[in-house]
């Protein structure tokens, strides 16, 4: 072909890109839209958190007159959660890229009706069950309370029976979830969370009978991330070596204390249940100190004025580290905390020996190790 008969051929071609480049640039990406009517609601901001862990991001809009709207891409479904910064919206949902509309309870965001397609709506589902169960629970603790005032200790006792047993169905509705449907985001979204130290054995079992796809996902390799890193933390294994500054800047070093029993303890001042716990810490810290045991306290706050007055407050005589990152800090994410309090035994050897220990089960594991106190 020579360059004349060539030219009306390159013409043609050209004509043709001219054509469907527009087709092209046109060609939509396809987007979550989450519309909201949420009367209850009075800030003038609303953030949308989602994704998983290691890619997740923050949006923020504007609000008028109650609604809202917030626009997106994901790959794949993600789990998501709508916030305001003074609570007073706290909507889970599950993202994909179809549209979601919101419609607040009469009473209270805690109870919003999610509307959507596919996972957003299976999330939905599932999730109107749980609180379809809160809702009966809190009768039942309120009328079991209610029978109690009133001096009826038969009747108090049995509402309080069937008030623990709706309480529990919940925690076994969602660890029975990726069992039953393997093939689900939403599964696997609670297989992450029922992913911790106590519970590692079983949640490797689980994982195993997940499906190729979600192993494969964004949440499934989350998951794997997480057991691999639990692993490495659990019973029997060398506890990780770690150095944090005590509130008058000396570093301190896991390896200061081979030689003795430490209890590595992850706390806040904002946590109730951990300050609910120092009383008895503190007990069995002056029974069993002279004996070779210790306390490492490290603390997820992210200020320094409240950790100190906490650590004041509760006459806390023990070593005390931070790197004030909150949920970032360093020793917690090394140890794979994601709820506080949270707690490793090591021995004088540096191995973890006992995790998760408080109340009664700390008491019982020091003393078996270190014979009764006078």
């Amino acid at each position: 072909m020579n360059k004349t008969s060539l030219r009306p051929f390159l013409l043609k071609a050209a004509a043709l890109l001219l054509i469907a480049s527009p087709a092209v640039a046109q060609k939509k990406v396809p987007q979550f839209v989450i519309t909201a009517k949420v009367a209850h609601f009075t800030d003038s901001v609303v953030y949308l958190n989602y994704g998983t862990l290691g890619a997740s991001k923050t949006d923020t809009v504007k609000v008028t007159n109650g609604s809202f709207t917030f626009k997106g891409h994901v790959n794949e479904p993600v789990p998501g959660f709508l916030f305001s910064k003074t609570y007073k919206v706290k909507i889970e949902l599950f993202i994909e890229n179809t549209p979601i509309s919101i419609v607040d309870d009469v009473d209270s965001t805690y109870y919003a009706k999610v509307t959507g397609k596919g996972v957003t709506q299976e999330f939905e589902a599932f999730n109107q069950k749980l609180m379809d169960n809160r809702r009966r629970t809190i009768a039942l603790f309120q009328k079991a309370y209610d029978a109690k005032q009133a001096g009826d200790s038969v009747t108090a006792k049995m509402l309080q029976a069937k008030a623990d047993s709706q309480y529990n169905w919940e925690f076994k509705a969602r660890i029975a979830y990726p069992g039953e449907h393997p093939k689900s985001y939403v599964g696997a979204k609670e297989l992450l969370a029922y992913t911790s130290t106590n519970t590692l054995g079983s949640a490797i079992k689980m994982f195993d009978k997940l499906d190729p796809s979600i192993k494969a996902s964004n949440i499934g390799k989350e998951i794997a991330a997480r057991i691999e890193l639990l692993s490495k933390v659990e019973e029997g294994k060398p506890a990780q070596e770690f150095t944090q500054s005590t509130p008058d800047g000396k570093s301190v070093k896991l390896a200061d204390f081979k030689g003795k029993y430490v209890l590595i303890e992850f706390w806040a001042s904002w946590c109730g249940p951990c300050r609910a716990e120092n009383p008895n810490l503190l007990k069995q810290y002056k029974m069993y100190n002279t004996k070779g045991f210790d306390i490492l306290s490290v603390s997820l706050d992210k200020d320094k004025e409240p950790w100190l007055k906490a650590v004041e407050h509760d006459a806390l005589p023990w070593t005390q580290v931070s790197d004030l990152k909150g949920w970032n800090n360093e020793v917690a994410v090394l140890y794979g905390i994601r709820a506080v309090p949270a707690s490793f035994l090591v021995d004088p050897s540096g191995k973890i020996v006992a995790t998760g220990l408080r109340g009664e089960t700390l008491n019982q594991k020091l003393e078996s190790l270190f014979g009764k106190a006078n």
